[in-house]
């Protein structure tokens, strides 16, 4: 049965504003829109995402106002009567051929993927290198070979640029801040796939940990997750 949101959210209201706190503080404090979070003060189901991502949200909101032990009694009463959907065992045996199916042609088709963007990205950089080449005459160059030793130190350093990239197998949602300043935030889908570019670090707060998959600069990043946890991973 789904939890009692409108007595979850004005608990947590009360709280807040017993601390003092405003909705924005909140929202910044879990990367959430400020919406979400007065939607979930207020039981709005209507505007709020799936139930599973919804449940993250309060455990992330109870544990900030160390309400941990009230909300989850509360969470745990919805789950005294879970609903089962029953399955028939001849549905199981016909979908599990094609499950597989698919696993074997999304995954290695992801892989090439992957591998052919770097290598499109190596060559356009070295490509750009080669044309931005100033072309010097031979007295140019006579110049460059006698100011050499002046103007080597003050040459402009490479900037590294980290690339991050998230495959997704179960649909989550996604906020991101990109070297401490950029914050963005995706819904993705089954065999999405995301590309992130950053020059220091990635913070991520992700609603579903067990859906997704990240490979920073093409090695992959252990993340570790059940489905429907809500996971804070800061990526560099």
């Amino acid at each position: 049965m789904p939890i009692d949101l409108k007595k979850i959210g004005q608990a947590l209201k009360e709280k807040r504003e017993e601390k003092g706190l405003a909705v924005s503080d909140i929202s910044d404090s879990l990367c959430l829109r400020k919406s979400l979070i007065q939607a979930i003060e207020n039981g709005e189901w209507q505007i709020l995402p799936h139930e599973v991502y919804v449940r993250g949200y309060v455990r992330e909101y109870a544990h900030l106002l160390n309400m941990n032990g009230e909300i989850t009694s509360e969470l745990n009463k919805s789950d005294e009567k879970p609903t089962v959907v029953e399955i028939p065992i001849q549905q199981k045996v016909d979908q599990q051929p094609r499950h597989i199916q698919k696993r074997v042609i999304i995954y290695p088709l992801i892989f090439v993927l992957v591998i052919a963007f770097f290598v499109l990205n190596q060559v356009y950089k070295e490509r750009s290198a080669s044309k931005q080449a100033p072309r010097q005459t031979t007295e140019q160059a006579s110049v460059n070979v006698a100011s050499n030793n002046t103007e080597k130190q003050n040459l402009p350093e490479f900037t590294v640029v980290k690339k991050l990239m998230i495959t997704c197998h179960e649909r989550t949602w996604i906020s991101v801040v990109i070297d401490g300043t950029e914050k963005k935030e995706f819904m993705l889908n089954p065999q999405d796939m995301l590309v992130l570019n950053a020059k220091d670090n990635f913070d991520l707060l992700i609603g579903n940990a067990g859906g997704v998959k990240l490979l920073l600069n093409g090695k992959g990043f252990e993340l570790t997750g059940q489905s429907g946890e809500v996971k804070r991973v800061k990526v560099s």
